[in-house]
């Protein structure tokens, strides 16, 4: 992985004795092998002194993203506040925090893991198997735009040149792990599971989504237990041909190692302060128990019903250019279990300003469900990617 690189900022004529004992005292926040010290391009500026203004503008770039670390001493933070100022005003992103607060270690070591992240998003590619839903009025990115501003190619994938054989033998792998549940009938969702796993060796794919109701309807089957286990598995997986939520579930794998739950956004309640979320292709490693049962919409098939393995959750969109990332976090009050929903329903307890935004400003329906807090990442990567927050 490669270090951040971070730059001491001192007044022109500082002795060379002001960067060692700063050096000493930021052994703490700045372990060896996560960062670099440097003269030149620098991801990090670590004020020391003021009249170290000057010497951080030349140290930036327009259009690029700085973390910017000051103290309470030797008008360290007041020279950071001048820069960032200046900053605001010419187009470039920029944090500032504290060099002693809890923040700044969570900042550095996320940073870290986002810089990283995002550039192994580089030279990915994903499949859209079909077209995307007809219902996705909102949700389709253009592959021009997917590959501008992530790196990332879509390869297009007609389900017309995807064939099905009926006498495909299924792996035990995926047999042993569904069959614990006590269901028959799971050789139909193993089939698509290998057909699956054949476009994603034949494409070269890190990651795929299908257009899953064209399966339903010539073959009777569902792709719900396939695309949960190629996601526990760590290849994101999604439905509905949504390559908006694909490009979500494939940066938080990258930055976090963690495939989401791609969700719809099934009602929300402002008077209590909760959103319902349901689908069913949840990655099984997610859940602490689960069940199998037939997937909602067409009643075929086999799709996974559980209980998320969560405390609190991530809840994260894009917008159809990649210009706009909402990032919420919620409190899990309950696993629900409704007839009139898809099978896996999480109940969320979430602040006003996020009621406020899915009633609206909402992005889109279908919501990326991490559990754990991985907000303040998300936002950094929207701040590198030069995505506003919503």
């Amino acid at each position: 992985m490669e270090k951040l690189r971070v730059k001491l900022l001192a007044f022109p004529a500082a002795d060379i004795n002001v960067f060692t004992k700063a050096k000493r005292r930021l052994q703490k926040l700045f372990r060896q092998d996560m960062v670099e010290f440097v003269d030149k391009d620098p991801e990090v500026l670590v004020f020391l002194t003021g009249g170290s203004e000057r010497i951080a503008l030349q140290s930036v770039q327009e259009f690029g993203f700085y973390l910017l670390i000051a103290s309470n001493i030797d008008n360290s933070w007041a020279a950071a506040t001048e820069v960032k100022a200046w900053m605001n005003q010419n187009n470039i992103t920029s944090m500032l925090v504290d060099q002693n607060s809890a923040m700044a270690l969570e900042l550095v070591d996320n940073l870290h893991k986002v810089k990283n992240g995002i550039k192994r998003l580089k030279g990915k590619r994903f499949g859209l198997v079909g077209e995307a839903s007809d219902w996705l009025v909102n949700s389709s990115v253009d592959p021009f735009v997917i590959k501008t501003k992530l790196g990332i190619d879509q390869v297009n994938i007609p389900w017309s040149s995807v064939g099905f054989d009926a006498h495909r033998e299924v792996s035990a792998d995926f047999l042993n792990f569904f069959s614990t549940k006590g269901i028959e009938g799971l050789t139909g969702s193993g089939q698509v599971y290998e057909v699956l796993s054949d476009l994603i060796r034949k494409y070269e794919l890190h990651a795929l989504t299908i257009e899953c109701f064209s399966l339903i309807q010539k073959s009777n089957v569902t792709a719900c237990l396939a695309l949960s286990k190629l996601s526990m598995d760590g290849i994101p997986a999604g439905c509905e041909g949504d390559n908006c939520s694909m490009l979500g579930m494939m940066i938080a794998k990258e930055l976090f190692g963690i495939v989401p739950w791609i969700a719809n956004t099934s009602f929300v309640d402002p008077l209590k302060k909760q959103i319902t979320f349901s689908h069913c292709t949840a990655p099984a490693n997610l859940l602490k128990d689960f069940e199998l049962d037939t997937h909602f919409e067409s009643g075929k098939g086999l799709a996974i019903k559980g209980n998320l393995k969560a405390d609190k959750v991530t809840i994260v969109r894009f917008d159809h250019t990649l210009s706009k990332m909402f990032v919420g976090e919620g409190f899990v009050e309950c696993s629900e279990n409704r007839k009139g929903m898809c099978r896996t329903q999480l109940l969320v307890n979430v602040q006003d300003s996020t009621i406020n935004y899915f009633l609206n400003k909402p992005l889109g329906n279908h919501h990326l469900v991490i559990p754990a807090d991985f907000a303040l990442g998300f936002e950094l990567a929207a701040r590198m990617l030069k995505m506003a927050l919503v």
